[in-house]
């Protein structure tokens, strides 16, 4: 079995960032809008498939970061439970 395969053209996903990255649980902490928005679900774009050792898929994606008005783009592997393929818009 092939670990990576391709996705051509890339699909457009949806990326829970909140699962992605867990925040310390009982963490009190202050607000900061210029801050990384890291609790939400955004768009990415799913370029390749890939099946590690253990046996789970990750995807490759990218996708947007925002930090107060600007955002930046991010490129990693992530789990594919955390992914999900976003719906044609009618």
């Amino acid at each position: 079995q092939q670990a990576f395969r391709r996705v051509d053209p890339p699909v457009v996903v949806l990326v829970d960032l909140a699962a992605l990255f867990p925040r310390e649980p009982h963490r009190r902490g202050g607000y900061n809008p210029a801050g990384l928005q890291m609790h939400s679900v955004v768009e990415g774009r799913l370029t390749y498939w890939a099946i590690c050792e253990q046996g789970y898929w990750w995807g490759l994606v990218t996708y947007d970061i925002a930090h107060g008005a600007q955002r930046k783009p991010v490129t990693h592997w992530v789990p594919a439970w955390v992914l999900k393929r976003k719906a044609a818009e009618r």
